[in-house]
């Protein structure tokens, strides 16, 4: 059964930092919604041009500054917040009873305050690989000679996505001699860590959760290079398949069901998940991601929720949510400009309009432009299918009727010729008895 329908026409803020969310502000404006898109704004001074572009001549924009002194007026509006930022003005809202969906205090610390994270999870039981920190790449590398028969990844505790350096060997031996060689080769000394390297299923699960009480879960499968074969560089997201699991399925109750007990003292309204991989010798905790507004939630909404964005919202807000969403699974793959520019036109058949998020464009008379702020990245292109390969082909089918000037994407998320396979993943989590 869906959801018992609202007003035909709600107000909507959504709150933003890098323009996340920009896609759902259009969903909801085209339900007819009233919404102001308030950016939250970049100290990035290179940028500050582009920054004040993305999503001109789409959706109004006002500063979030400015609808926080104002916010008395969007008393009745429903505040969404991407990605986790703006903590103070986002616990305000809270305080002062407005409804909020996203963002918060517990959100960002569990993204962004590592040793907060993993001393919360590790209560629960969920364990990270052995990891050792560093601020000195002599004293890593001396670490590695003496663990040679020990593969580990590089992470820096600050810095942009394709910083983290994973070796390409899947021998340990060689994989530990590439890492070192990686080291010599780094310039300053700001902190990292070396986190032993997993061999097995990586996978992330989110649950969604209604003053404390699990309501929904999904399984996201990622791919995070950028090229082809998983070559290049890690770019966050290149493509991903979305899926609903129960509640009571082994991978939701090793993973963020663990943490149940922590979500219900809270009373908490929102979503939580665990990244992991499960290897033969367990599962092993890698992250905490509680940000709305990463590809899987597009994806999510737009190939298997089966209500009006503006509702689905609407309920997570109030507290009222109750799920509806079709099985199957949903396929989202990022199309990126192969230089990030200012002023590429992006065009597309009316046809597919509704399948694609936006994510860096602004409109100029009847041109729709790249910005040219969010990196390279433009669009995702979203599809549905009944399986893994037929999702993708569907995504597939997208993405080409989409133009711009270096126009670039994945192309193999329905194979199984390159380490991070999701359908070779599927398989896998299924054969072990996770799904």
């Amino acid at each position: 059964m869906g959801r018992a329908l609202r007003c035909a026409s709600m107000r909507f803020v959504v709150a933003t930092l890098h323009f996340a969310g920009l896609g759902f502000a259009l969903r909801l404006q085209d339900e007819g919604h009233e919404v102001i898109v308030a950016p939250a704004g970049t100290d990035d001074r290179r940028l500050q041009a582009e920054y004040a572009l993305v999503g001109c001549g789409l959706v109004a924009r006002r500063p979030l500054d400015e609808m926080i002194r104002e916010r008395d007026a969007w008393r009745d509006a429903y505040w969404i917040w991407d990605e986790n930022h703006s903590v103070e003005a986002n616990e305000l809202l809270r305080a002062e009873g407005f409804r909020v969906f996203g963002g918060g205090r517990f959100a960002d610390a569990m993204e962004h305050d590592r040793d907060a994270c993993l001393r919360l999870v590790g209560e629960y039981g969920l364990t990270p690989p052995p990891s050792q920190p560093f601020t000195d790449a002599a004293a890593a590398i001396a670490f590695l000679e003496r663990h040679e028969d020990v593969a580990y990844v590089y992470k820096p505790d600050a810095g942009e996505t394709y910083e983290t350096w994973l070796p390409q060997s899947e021998h340990a031996v060689e994989a530990n001699r590439e890492l070192r060689q990686h080291l010599r080769s780094r310039a300053g000394e700001a902190s990292f860590v070396l986190q032993e390297r997993k061999d097995g299923v990586e996978a992330d699960v989110e649950v969604w959760f209604v003053d404390g009480e699990p309501r929904f879960a999904f399984m996201a499968l990622e791919s995070k290079r950028k090229l082809t074969g998983d070559l290049g560089d890690l770019a966050g997201c290149a493509f991903d398949f979305v899926f609903v699991v129960p509640l009571e399925s082994r991978v939701v109750r090793e993973s963020v069901g663990r943490l149940f007990p922590v979500y219900r003292a809270m009373r908490y309204t929102g979503f939580g998940d665990a990244n992991f991989i499960v290897a033969k010798d367990g599962l092993w905790f890698f992250e905490k991601c509680e940000r709305f507004g990463y590809n899987a939630h597009p994806n999510l909404l737009w190939n298997l929720d089966r209500a009006p964005l503006g509702e689905l919202f609407a309920s997570l807000a109030d507290g009222s949510f109750a799920p509806d969403f079709a099985p199957g699974f949903g396929a989202s793959v990022t199309l990126y400009m192969d230089h990030a520019m200012r002023g590429k036109t992006v065009s597309f058949p009316d046809a597919v309009a509704r399948q694609l998020y936006l994510i860096d464009v602004y409109r100029e008379e009847d041109r729709l432009l790249t910005a040219g702020y969010y990196g390279d990245a433009v669009l995702l292109a979203c599809a549905f299918g009944y399986t893994i390969p037929t999702a993708w082909d569907a995504a597939m089918e997208v993405a080409r009727q989409v133009r711009f000037s270096g126009r670039s994407y994945r192309l193999d998320g329905g194979g199984t010729d390159f380490p991070s396979s999701p359908l070779r993943r599927f398989e896998a989590l299924t054969a072990m008895g996770y799904l």
